[in-house]
């Protein structure tokens, strides 16, 4: 589904671009010129400068004041955020749409498959995958986990990431348990990726089931460690020795 008919063809009590408008002009009020993204991120996404604390509270104040919004009033305006292609709008779209169960229940593939050509950097990809597109796979992991699995085979590396990112969320569901295997072979799928936005995202895969099933990722790592990027394996081994990793995500 192509972006531009996210939002046409639909009656709604309230107009996602106006909404859209008003959350953007939060947006400048806070940095109101662009800044140079390289100190902290490689991407060609118009970037503002807002910390993701700011990002979180912006879309938590959206949704405390729209407590009657759909889920599909929300998504079209997650819709209409995210196509502009902002960060810090991307990054408002994800939380918005992430923000519950019943948020999240307009999300969808056609959805997903709309916005991560879009993707271009790891900071916006990692909000996708936390905030909307790992624990909307954990809302029916058993129905959605083929999702991932899809994306894992996606040309795109970004959406080969958020694939993990999102495996990585299933780590935090009340019965993570049996969800260590299935993300255990997205993780073999990708282990010979050796595109940058990749290794790290393995180890991070590794290290957060090590919440749930620290016999299980040690097995796992002893079992594959050749095959896996040497630093998903000492990362990971660090993570279960003491509970610590080396490096960030």
């Amino acid at each position: 589904m192509e972006p531009s008919t996210l939002l046409v063809n639909t009656l709604w009590w309230m107009d996602p671009i106006s909404e859209a408008d008003q959350i953007v002009g939060r947006l400048r009020a806070i940095s109101a010129e662009p800044v140079d993204p390289a100190p902290i991120i490689r991407t060609q996404l118009p970037f503002y400068g807002v910390k993701v604390s700011e990002l979180r509270r912006i879309a938590s104040g959206w949704h405390g004041e729209h407590p009657g919004a759909t889920p599909a009033e929300i998504a079209a305006v997650a819709d209409a955020l995210w196509t502009r292609a902002v960060r810090e709008e991307m990054v408002v779209a994800a939380l918005i749409l992430g923000r519950n169960a019943a948020s999240r229940s307009a999300f969808d593939r056609d959805r997903l498959d709309g916005w991560t050509p879009l993707l271009d950097n790891w900071e916006t990809t990692d909000q996708l995958g936390m905030a909307l597109l790992g624990p909307w796979v954990g809302d029916d992991p058993g129905e959605r986990f083929g999702v991932l699995e899809a994306l894992a085979g996606d040309r795109h590396p970004w959406a080969r990431r958020v694939a993990l990112v999102g495996a990585s969320r299933l780590s935090r569901l009340d019965d993570a348990g049996p969800w260590f295997a299935p993300s255990g072979a997205l993780v073999l799928r990708l282990a010979g990726d050796r595109e940058a936005a990749i290794p790290k995202a393995i180890s991070w895969v590794l290290r957060e089931h090590t919440r749930q099933s620290p016999a299980g990722v040690a097995r796992f790592i002893d079992d594959h460690a050749a095959e896996l990027p040497a630093i998903a394996v000492r990362e990971t081994r660090k993570k279960l020795a003491s509970g610590r990793k080396t490096g960030s995500g």
